[in-house]
């Protein structure tokens, strides 16, 4: 499918463009608003906040499998069909979400959500990029994400307040409002392209298709459950991982094949250096914007102290979401002057200094607001990141191969995400027993002034609560253990950041495999 430039009428424009926002603003919504309550799920359906974790590996391994064949589903169906009947199974799935009593069923439709969320986050990029006109694809491409960190902000406010207030199920039913205008929208502004005529898009690569499910539902059993099943200790997770390996080897060999006349993607786009450095830095992006936002609110509602409510934390991400917007603001201005290669380079540099900033700050009691700097550094970091390797992913290649480029870097990106989640599950958990141990030999080692401070604490609840002195002796035990939980957490967490401080400088290596860009003078 190539793209199709028209010059629409001026209203049409700008509803179209409304429209992708609210719909790919749908996503944004339940995606960040269940980052922010998994701590309020995991307590209604009684399980562990480990377990409740999987709510997001299920949705990002469906993402994950979704949208390598995004781009040959809209090319079959055509991109407005295509989005709308997404829009409508995500609406679908957020239904059975808001009403399910097992946590198994939940799991199962936050994969059919995941499914359908694949292309709602891929396809206004592609819309754009489709429709549009090249001299206008910049300025809408920056309009509609600033919006999208503004509906962030305004999703993560109402998801909050309606969480703490009216209960968590009810979260999702902005969403189906949200859902129905988008669909509305896009029927009456978003112009009815016709499909591919190109044969790949009439008959499905089925083989190819089968090969990459199989292979990516096998790496993210092997990334979800490696640490639980000691790794390559566990014979499945060494079959796992020779199916993926080998999966990903028969995908490749596959596609470049001459006897496949009709590929799920041509590889061959990234024989263009500008287009191979995108895909390669997708990983790394995908790991480090999924990975922050990902520990953060598990930070914040479950080891602050005092712990944040579902609304306040609400309203600590939605400002980080404004500061999100503003940047958003700037950053064309930016890789204008200066070149995509170097914005890429100052971004990394943000990064990195934003996630030491809050691995330095991070203890918990330590005030809010003292991470606003750093949150303002890693939201500037964002907006020069996103678009610097976007657009290097689509800016040399042919009209005929643009979907190819599209998926193939939506892919790398998802990857990323489901990888860096993965990896600070275990990273998290790993440290917390490392921690752990370390302050039981502290305690054993100062046994003296353990024992002074117990009777100290035993002490301020016998005169102040009127307990018995046991219960006063418990008490201050208790005190003690959650103690010691909030420091060992709050020191795990700060690894976290660290992690991703290293992925940051390690990405500042790949950054030279993308070639230099024109700059304004």
């Amino acid at each position: 499918m190539q793209p199709t430039p028209m010059t629409l009428p001026l209203r049409q424009e700008k509803g179209l463009l409304l429209a992708l926002g609210m719909t790919t603003g749908v996503e944004f919504y339940v995606a960040d608003g269940l980052n922010l309550i998994l701590v309020d799920i995991a307590g209604a359906m009684g399980i562990s906040l480990d377990q409740a974790s999987w709510i997001l590996t299920v949705y990002t391994g469906a993402m994950f499998i979704g949208i390598p064949l995004s781009g040959w589903m809209a090319a079959h169906f055509g991109p407005r069909r295509y989005l709308i009947g997404s829009l409508c199974l995500f609406g679908i799935s957020t239904i059975g979400c808001m009403i399910s009593m097992d946590f198994p069923v939940f799991l199962f439709w936050r994969f059919i959500q995941g499914i359908a969320g694949s292309a709602l986050f891929t396809w206004w990029r592609g819309t754009i990029y489709t429709v549009l006109p090249k001299a206008k694809r910049g300025a809408s491409m920056q309009k509609t994400s600033m919006r999208l960190s503004l509906s962030s902000a305004c999703g993560l406010l109402v998801s909050g307040w309606v969480t703490e207030f009216l209960g968590w199920r009810l979260m999702f039913l902005p969403a189906l409002v949200l859902a129905g205008a988008a669909v509305a929208l896009l029927l009456r502004h978003y112009p009815d392209l016709p499909p591919s005529r190109e044969e790949r898009h009439q008959r499905p690569d089925w083989f190819g298709a089968a090969i990459a499910v199989v292979s990516i539902g096998a790496l993210q059993v092997v990334l979800s459950r490696g640490d639980v099943d000691d790794w390559f200790a566990s014979g499945l997770i060494r079959g796992l991982s020779a199916i993926t390996a080998i999966g990903v080897v028969l995908f490749v060999a596959w596609q470049l094949s001459p006897r496949n006349d009709a590929p799920l993607l041509h590889l061959g786009v990234l024989r263009d250096r500008m287009s191979l450095s995108a895909g390669l830095l997708g990983v790394p992006t995908g790991m480090i914007l999924a990975g922050c936002l990902f520990e953060l609110p598990e930070f914040l509602r479950g080891v602050m102290q005092p712990d944040f409510s579902a609304s306040q934390a609400g309203v600590f991400l939605a400002i980080y979401s404004l500061m999100t917007a503003f940047a958003r603001s700037q950053s064309g201005k930016v890789h204008a002057r200066i070149g995509q290669r170097n914005g890429l380079l100052l971004a990394m540099m943000l990064l990195v200094l934003s996630m030491l900033l809050i691995n330095r700050l991070m203890t918990s009691g330590t005030p809010p607001l003292d991470y606003m700097p750093a949150l303002a550094l890693f939201a500037a970091c964002q907006t020069l990141l996103l678009p610097g390797i976007g657009s290097g992913a689509m800016s040399r290649v042919s009209d005929e191969r643009f979907l190819d480029a599209v998926t193939i870097y939506m892919t790398a990106r998802q990857f990323g995400a489901s990888l860096g989640i993965s990896l600070l599950t275990v990273l998290i958990d790993h440290r917390l027993t490392l921690h752990s141990s370390r302050l039981y030999e502290a305690l054993q080692t100062g046994r003296e002034s353990t024992a002074a401070w117990l009777r100290q604490g035993g002490g301020l609840l016998l005169g102040h609560s009127g307990l018995s002195p046991e219960r006063a002796v418990e008490g201050a035990i208790d005190l003690l253990s959650e103690t010691g939980r909030r420091q060992v957490e709050t020191l795990a967490y700060a690894d976290g950041f660290l992690f991703m401080a290293a992925v940051g400088t390690l990405t500042v290596f790949l950054i030279p495999l993308m070639p230099p860009t024109p700059v304004k003078k």
